[in-house]
C-alpha cells in the first residue's frame, strides 16, 4: 500500500522546484556521483563568505592530515564551548563549508568555536574512514578541556551519530550531539515510500550513497544500531516532508528509551535541508531560532 504523501508548505514549494531543476536526482552510478559533486561545488560557499556574513574569524589546521577550519566570533577572547561540525552531501559530495552556517550563525552570540572538518567521501573512502576522522577530531577538540558538541547535517549527521557511538565504545567523553536532518539508515519505511522521488534527496540516491560508503566498510549505519545508550544530550530535527523523517523520529524514540536527554523537532511542511535554501521561510527562521536556544541551554547545562 502507498501512503498519502505529506505536502510541502506553500512558502517552500518554489524553492523545491528550483532545487529539482538544478540538482541531479536518482543517482545510480559513479558518473552520477561525479556530476552531483560538480553541480554541488558550483553552488557552494567559501570561507570568505562565511566569515563576512556571520562576523567570524577563521584559522586553518589539520587533524591526522585532515583539513579543519575553525570559526570563532571576530571579537571573541575565548570560546565557551566548541562544536565539531560535519557537512552534508550524501556521504559522496560536499566540502567543510557546506551548511556550516547552521552552527556558525550562532558562534559570535553564544561564544562558540566551530571546527568544520573536511572528512573523506565515498566511494574513494569508506564509512569506517569517515567515522575515524570524526572521532580523531573529537579527541583533538576535547584535549584542552573545552566542552565539545559533535554536530552533523544530513550525511554529516550519519557520520556524527556513528562517531558518537564509536566515542562511547572507546570511552572518549564529549558533551553533546546535534543531528540536523540526519541520514541514519537504509531501512525501508513509510517516509522512504512517500518521498521515493523527492528531488531534494531520493530513495534511489540514498541507496546508491549508502552502497558506495559501505562497500568496503565494517560499520553499520547508526540508525541500524541497537544500543544507543551512553550518548550525551542530543538535539535532532527533520522535515515532515522528507525521506529521513521516520529514521530521525525512530532514533529519537530509542534515545529516550535508553534514558538519553533528547530533543526532537519535526518541522511541518519542510523538505530535506529546506532551511538552507529558503532561509526566509517561516519554518526556516523558526528552526534556526530553536537550534540557537537549544545550544544556549546546552552551554548552560540546562538539559
Amino acid at each position: 500500500m502507498t501512503e498519502p504523501t505529506v505536502r510541502v508548505a506553500q512558502s517552500l514549494r518554489d524553492a523545491l522546484r528550483v532545487l529539482s531543476r538544478e540538482l541531479p536526482t536518482d543517482l545510480t552510478s559513479v558518473d552520477d556521483i561525479r556530476e552531483y559533486r560538480r553541480v554541488g561545488a558550483a553552488r557552494a560557499t567559501d570561507v570568505q563568505e562565511v566569515c563576512h556574513r556571520w562576523g567570524v574569524a577563521q584559522r586553518e589546521f589539520a587533524v591526522d592530515g585532515t583539513r579543519v577550519t575553525s570559526f570563532v566570533g571576530a571579537n571573541a577572547r575565548f570560546a565557551r564551548a566548541r562544536v565539531v561540525f560535519l557537512h552534508g552531501g550524501g556521504l559522496i559530495a560536499g566540502s567543510r563549508f557546506d551548511g556550516v552556517d547552521v552552527v556558525v550563525r550562532h558562534a559570535a552570540e553564544l561564544g562558540l568555536e566551530v571546527w568544520t572538518v573536511e572528512y573523506p567521501l565515498a566511494p574513494e573512502a569508506s564509512f569506517d574512514r569517515m567515522i575515524a576522522i570524526a572521532v580523531a577530531s573529537v579527541e583533538a577538540a576535547t584535549a584542552d578541556g573545552t566542552p565539545v558538541l559533535l554536530a552533523g547535517q544530513s550525511a554529516g549527521g550519519a557520520v556524527a551519530a556513528a562517531a558518537s557511538l564509536a566515542c562511547r565504545d572507546r570511552g572518549l567523553a564529549f558533551h553533546g550531539l546535534m543531528l540536523i536532518c540526519p541520514m541514519l539508515s537504509r531501512r525501508p519505511n513509510a517516509a522512504k515510500r512517500q518521498f521515493v522521488d523527492d528531488p531534494s534527496w531520493s530513495a534511489r540516491s540514498n541507496d546508491t550513497a549508502w552502497s558506495a560508503a559501505l562497500e568496503s566498510s565494517d560499520a553499520t549505519p547508526p540508525g541500524e544500531r541497537v544500543n544507543l545508550g551512553g550518548l550525551p544530550p542530543t538535539y535532532l530535527d527533520c522535515g515532515s516532508a522528507e525521506l529521513f523523517r521516520d529514521d530521525v523520529v525512530d532514533f529519537a524514540t530509542r534515545l529516550w528509551v535508553h534514558g538519553i536527554s533528547a530533543e526532537l523537532h519535526v518541522w511541518s511542511g519542510t523538505f530535506h535541508g529546506s532551511d538552507g535554501v529558503a532561509e526566509q521561510a517561516a519554518a526556516s527562521v523558526e528552526s534556526h531560532k530553536t537550534r540557537r536556544e537549544w545550544l544556549g541551554r546546552w552551554i548552560r547545562e540546562d538539559l
